[in-house]
């Protein structure tokens, strides 16, 4: 792995593996695709072999002037060299979005993903451990994602599909979005209850006489 690729990344480059990401993601010839982390342009390649369009963003100095170099002459890929984090995404565009996403910044970059774009569909590789996570609804984290969308595994992918090979096995997972129950103008005020609750802060949400009401009513 080049010394200069700062962020640390396992790519996926088995062929087989990859057409097996390719088959689950159900792409059209119509779809617009915006792709998180270029890396070598593996998967970038066979998503414009389908998509209509593939944009795709990526931090790393290195890697963007790899890819840039291998992706030059298809006309269906534009590259952007940028912090995925800083991206914004389109609002009035049907889009869906696909990435193998960094371990470290799994929560930021989910929700980000979720709450400040509008892709119909979402696609991203996690690690095993973060999928599971997100499917809690104890955690702050599973309390906000499930008010957005529903999300299912797709695929597991060993950490032998991976170079260099990580500590951790990954899966494909999908985010498709569902009506939420929350309005836009209460959602503030449901994320404050969701991080209170999970952090057992319940004082600062009811005096003591409310919560034990609440309890009793709850069981």
């Amino acid at each position: 792995m080049n010394k200069n690729i700062k962020y640390s990344q396992n790519f996926l480059t088995s062929e087989k593996v990859l057409n097996q990401i390719i088959k689950q993601l159900n792409l059209k010839e119509t779809d617009t695709v915006y792709e998180i982390g270029t890396g070598k342009g593996h998967l970038t390649t066979k998503l414009a072999k389908i998509s209509k369009q593939v944009t795709s963003i990526e931090l790393d100095s290195h890697l963007f002037n790899l890819s840039s170099e291998k992706l030059k002459l298809n006309i269906r890929v534009t590259l952007i060299h940028q912090d995925i984090l800083q991206f914004q995404f389109p609002n009035k565009q049907r889009y869906k979005i696909v990435g193998s996403i960094p371990y470290h910044l799994s929560t930021q970059i989910i929700k980000k993903v979720v709450f400040e774009s509008h892709a119909s569909d979402i696609y991203l590789i996690v690690e095993e451990g973060f999928y599971k996570r997100t499917l809690d609804i104890h955690r702050t984290l599973g309390l906000l994602l499930h008010t957005q969308v529903s999300i299912q595994q797709l695929l597991k992918l060993p950490a032998e599909c991976f170079h260099p090979k990580p500590k951790v096995n990954s899966v494909l997972i999908k985010l498709t979005r569902h009506t939420t129950d929350v309005p836009d103008k209460y959602w503030k005020l449901y994320t404050y209850f969701v991080s209170k609750w999970v952090n057992r802060e319940y004082r600062q949400l009811f005096t003591k006489n409310q919560f034990h009401q609440a309890m009793k009513h709850a069981k």
